[in-house]
């Protein structure tokens, strides 16, 4: 992408967490050495081929947020490769801004955090509100923080977070998390 520069591309490239760029339609434009050893070459494909499907929201929120005028975003979603196996990520992203400043993408680093199996079959189905909920609950976020990421009020979170915890039959929102990494939602 020229957006981001010969000197840039080339120490983007020699990191070894995968990178990814995708212009404002989502689909990869440029992926370092470490994304394509990851999941592929993806150049020209949605972000949602790889993109676990109960993931989906919080990218596209994510991506939403930097088109609002967000600096970056943080955020967890799980990473589907060509074999199925998939991997939870930690994503770090930035918008991408063309020479009026206008965002023609965004582009995104990603740590993985772990191998992420399927759901358990016992597991409870989440809505796509109450993953990103149980997510930011495991990475640690405040009501407030998570309103902020969010997008919502925190009246609004906190219904979110009543109702996952229904969802669980938990108590306390460790006790979700606990049961939401047992049951592989997280």
């Amino acid at each position: 992408m020229n957006a981001l520069g010969a000197n840039a591309l080339h120490a983007l490239e020699t990191l070894q967490f995968p990178a990814f760029a995708v212009d404002n339609d989502r689909r990869v434009r440029w992926q370092n050495a470490a994304a394509i050893a990851l999941v592929g070459d993806m150049y020209g494909k949605q972000d949602r081929t790889i993109i676990a499907p109960e993931d989906l929201r919080v990218v596209r929120d994510a991506f939403a947020r930097k088109q609002l005028g967000a600096a970056h975003t943080e955020y967890e979603a799980t990473l589907v490769r060509a074999d199925g196996t998939r991997v939870r990520m930690a994503v770090s992203s930035v918008p991408l801004r063309g020479a009026d400043l206008t965002m023609i993408g965004s582009l995104a680093l990603g740590r993985p955090v772990g191998q992420a199996g399927p759901p358990s079959k016992a597991a409870p189905r989440l809505t796509a509100r109450q993953r990103q909920t149980l997510t930011l609950l495991a990475a640690g976020s405040s009501t407030p923080q998570m309103a902020e990421l969010m997008g919502l009020s925190t009246d609004t979170v906190r219904n979110h977070v009543k109702g996952l915890l229904r969802r669980l039959n938990a108590r306390s929102r460790l006790e979700a998390v606990a049961k939401g990494r047992q049951a592989n939602l997280i």
